[in-house]
């Protein structure tokens, strides 16, 4: 089966926006109801988006394969979503239909509707670094004994970075590079790896402290509006794990990702950390190895998105990226050293 057809298998039955403009006018009290749009630049991969207007405001149509799984898991996310809400903290909130239920299921297809959030992705600054750090150890701390579908903490999405991955990363900047330098710079990166696979093998991972986390902290789920954070949004990975995975993500994509200069670097992570910590303590093993967790992650990520887009990510070449990955790691090794051995 090709990917397309993968895709498409994952897609409801339930077609045109007309279609699905008469579902809401049956199921919803909302009052009238125009014809849904698409979502622009949204993610359609997993479910399909559209916004809709109606008399009660503005709200995005998610429609989903009717499958007892993945209905399952979005049950999973709605009740999430309101513990959140109920400890504080902003959500996009779920419209209950007529009959009280958050899902509208058809033939073999389901919905929902999600309210709009007015604002846009987060962009980095000191503030709302804080403001994000501050949300992640609220969530943390506030979802400790909710409870979840049980799966092993231990199995991070980026636990090691894929040698092919890599390998092929390596391959695209010698092609444009100097070789020499690129085949240093790619050592410098490798014994980074090699260290962080003893501070994160999976024996090592008994050490961190486990619950619920995010599964996906950066700033396309993080929307803002004139500085304040208006909702945390896509919930779909979240479930039992080590708060330090997520931990990882955020500094990974909100702190390393964007520059390699060590007192930007240093900055960024300090304010995150010290705002999360507000919330609850990062313990002593945790400290030394969340930054090889945020090295692994950050290079598994470029390495992959490198290979979706012939080598050019964010802007900069596979050539470019050898170079900033083996400074970000080394500044990352430094860390980690720093908290070590002081």
């Amino acid at each position: 089966m090709t990917a397309s057809e993968q895709v498409e298998n994952q897609q409801p039955q339930v077609q045109g926006r007309e279609a699905l403009a008469r579902v809401i006018r049956e199921f919803y009290d909302v009052g009238f109801v125009e014809l849904p749009v698409p979502v622009p630049l949204a993610h359609q991969r997993r479910h399909r988006k559209l916004m809709v207007t109606t008399g009660a405001g503005k709200f995005l149509i998610k429609t989903y394969k009717r499958d007892p799984y993945v209905l399952d898991a979005l049950r999973f996310q709605h009740r999430l979503s309101q513990h959140l809400d109920d400890n504080g903290l902003p959500v996009a909130r779920i419209l209950a239909s007529r009959n009280g239920k958050k899902i509208v299921e058809g033939d073999d297809w389901a919905l929902e509707l999600q309210e709009f959030v007015d604002g846009t992705p987060m962009e980095v600054t000191s503030e709302t670094l804080a403001i994000s750090a501050h949300a992640l150890g609220q969530m943390h701390n506030a979802c400790r004994d909710f409870p979840r579908p049980e799966r092993d903490a231990r199995m991070w999405r980026f636990s090691e970075v894929p040698r092919t991955l890599f390998a092929q990363l390596f391959e695209m900047a010698k092609a444009t590079g100097k070789e020499d330098k690129v085949t240093e710079e790619c050592n410098q990166i490798a014994l980074f790896l090699r260290d962080a696979a003893q501070e994160l093998s999976f024996e090592a991972r008994n050490r961190f402290e486990t619950g619920l986390i995010h599964g996906d902290w950066h700033g396309g789920n993080l929307i803002f509006k004139e500085g304040r954070l208006q909702a945390i949004v896509d919930l779909e990975f979240a479930g039992d794990g080590c708060f330090l995975e997520d931990l990882a993500y955020g500094v990974s994509n909100l702190c390393v990702r964007t520059t390699m200069k060590p007192e930007r670097l240093a900055k960024r992570t300090d304010i995150m950390l010290t705002n999360y910590q507000k919330h609850r303590n990062i313990s002593p093993y945790e400290q030394v190895a969340l930054y090889y967790a945020v090295g692994v992650k950050h290079v598994a990520t470029v390495s992959y998105q490198a290979l979706q887009t012939n080598g050019v990510v964010a802007g900069y070449s596979a050539r470019s990226w050898m170079e900033r990955l083996a400074n970000q790691c080394k500044w990352l090794s430094e860390r980690a050293h720093g908290v070590r051995w002081g």
